[in-house]
């Protein structure tokens, strides 16, 4: 008994220092959220719901902002992101603006078009869902049966239908056995799939079927690597030359890179010839074995594999060349060659010539 006392002492201390310690104060007649006053708050009848809502009397407010419309006598705060009052929901976000020399975070406050207040409910992720569609960050879209409807990791989901991708179904899919295996697979009793994202170097979303993978024995190497018990994968694509029962990424933080029994992989490209036993990586692009030195999958003609040294930024040397990205700068002077810091005109020079990227330019005297 004593120590159940001694837990509640502690809840309530803890609750009482996290209310002290809010966003919104009340001192002295007046309301602040962050030390700024709120100046049209109502202090007598002000009731700070999270760290980002409260409301008064009349009206509600988001991280001290005044949510135009919402009524404040039956608004209540569903997380930090989501509200709702007796006739809307709202979305509320505090973002980061990326403006060159103006980063600045700002703040959207927005009615959710459509949405049933009786039924609307939060999920993870900024999602939520109500009777008729299920939301993200506010913004409706289609499900199947809503009442199954869950979120999974990465913009995946599911019901009991089918499965969901950046909040599209994915035609075919067996929405029961759907299950994400990264950011990048997921797989049904069916098939798997491949998905990608703007993060992967791509213009747009999108989620395709691997054609002939096998869901049972599909395995995730790392974030673009697979192998089931036919075939070895990069992105979805099947390696024609790789062996599945022995392929592997290179280790857990090189992404590039994989191997099997005797042979390398940059990507989906073989190493044509590169030595397995005397293979080493220098940095994420160059690589080496005891003969050869490699710019991803291109060797590189006549590079000195004992003399060959990696800079920054692309630039590498041996004893007789410079390189750029695996290409030989021509007429650059490895003895002086050297990286530049802290300037914006170039980035390395030789005692003949300054670089930006690679190219020779004309420094403005």
């Amino acid at each position: 008994m004593k120590l159940f006392r001694l837990i509640l002492s502690l809840l309530g201390l803890w609750f009482l220092g996290s209310c002290k310690n809010s966003s919104y104060q009340k001192k002295n007649g007046v309301v602040y959220f962050k030390e700024e006053p709120i100046s049209n708050a109502d202090y007598a009848s002000f009731d700070i719901l999270n760290d980002v809502f409260a409301r008064d009397k009349r009206q509600v407010y988001y991280r001290g902002i005044t949510v135009d419309s919402a009524d404040g006598a039956t608004f209540l705060a569903l997380d930090e992101h989501y509200g709702k009052d007796r006739t809307s929901v709202f979305y509320c976000d505090n973002y980061i603006d990326f403006k060159l020399f103006e980063t600045k975070r700002r703040n959207t406050i927005n009615r959710v078009p459509s949405a049933d207040v009786n039924s609307f409910q939060v999920l993870t992720y900024d999602y939520g869902r109500d009777a008729v569609r299920g939301y993200y960050k506010g913004i409706g879209f289609p499900v199947k049966d809503v009442a199954s409807f869950e979120v999974l990791d990465y913009e995946f989901g599911r019901d009991n239908q089918i499965g969901y991708f950046n909040l599209k179904q994915v035609p075919g899919s067996n929405g029961s056995s759907f299950e994400v295996l990264n950011k990048n697979f997921a797989k049904d009793q069916h098939q798997v799939y491949y998905a990608w994202t703007t993060l992967d170097g791509l213009e747009s979303a999108g989620i395709r079927p691997i054609e002939k993978a096998d869901p049972s024995s599909f395995a995730v190497l790392g974030m673009y690597y697979a192998k089931d018990n036919v075939h070895a994968y990069y992105r979805g694509k099947p390696l024609p030359f790789a062996d599945p029962a022995t392929f592997k990424q290179w280790d857990d933080n090189t992404i590039n890179y994989a191997s099997d029994t005797s042979r390398i992989y940059y990507h989906e490209n073989l190493l044509k010839n590169a030595d397995k036993s005397t293979f080493r990586l220098l940095t994420d692009d160059y690589a080496q074995d005891k003969q050869t030195v490699f710019f991803q999958e291109k060797p590189i003609k006549d590079g000195l594999v004992q003399a060959f040294r990696v800079l920054e930024g692309g630039y590498a040397t041996d004893e007789k060349r410079v390189y750029y990205r695996g290409n030989v700068l021509v007429g650059a002077d490895a003895a002086t060659f050297r990286l530049v810091q802290n300037e914006a005109d170039r980035d390395a020079a030789d005692k003949r010539h300054s670089y930006e990227e690679g190219t020779p330019v004309v420094l403005e005297q």
